[in-house]
């Protein structure tokens, strides 16, 4: 279902999926608030993720950055810096791989050591599994580590560096209570930066500003 790199969860689509899919999955969220919230997974990485947080500072945007863990132990003055300029970090479990593949006591045991691991830089509330795949029995681990599933509603794969396609496409699909997932971590997405750079341009030039994923469930609970 990939074009062009690029995997489109449209709105009516995520919200058909949420009427059958377990509510400790968010999709997108229902707000009036012209805000979309914007993730990065699979960071952090010297090769992406210093130019990635120089773009978020230029247009004063808020984002959550879903991180491996093995990563967080190799770049922990990345984490810091994440946190410090005002972005929220979630959980992406250990390695980039297919979480779904992984035996039910693996999964456990690395979803609470990568969250061990980032609480150390600040609260964890979200994760996302890698590849987006999960099962119920994943969900109510989860849940007992007081962890709700993000997937998202629209998922690029910015696999090519400084693919203009990504955003244009992105930027015609975003409205408010969308949320966008973007990747980073390795040098193969070094244009993310650029593409998050035309991206929250266009979007800033319609009026919608990106938010962290818990800015975007506590705008839809805003009378």
């Amino acid at each position: 279902m990939a074009t062009d790199g690029f995997l489109r969860w449209r709105e009516p689509v995520a919200r058909a999926l949420s009427r059958v899919i377990p509510g400790d999955v968010l999709w997108f969220v229902d707000t009036a608030a012209p805000v979309f919230a914007l993730t990065f997974d699979d960071g952090p990485h010297p090769g992406t993720t210093p130019e990635l947080l120089e773009v978020l500072r230029r247009h004063r945007a808020k984002a959550t950055f879903f991180l491996i863990g093995e990563r967080v132990t190799a770049y922990g003055d990345l984490v810091e810096q994440i946190v410090a300029d005002g972005h929220e970090i979630a959980n992406h479990l250990m390695r980039d791989e297919r979480s779904v593949r992984l035996p039910d006591d693996r999964f456990r045991r690395d979803l609470a050591e990568v969250s061990r691991r980032l609480e150390a830089y600040g609260p964890v509330r979200w994760f996302r599994p890698g590849s987006g795949f999960f099962t119920p029995r994943m969900l109510r681990s989860a849940a007992d580590h007081g962890l709700r599933a993000v997937l998202g509603t629209l998922v690029a794969d910015n696999t090519r560096p400084g693919d203009a396609a990504i955003a244009g496409d992105l930027a015609a699909s975003i409205r408010p209570g969308t949320i966008v997932v973007l990747h980073e971590g390795t040098t193969h997405r070094r244009g993310v930066a650029a593409t998050t750079d035309e991206l929250l341009s266009t979007l800033a030039a319609r009026g919608l500003t990106t938010v962290t994923v818990t800015g975007l469930v506590e705008s839809g609970r805003r009378p």
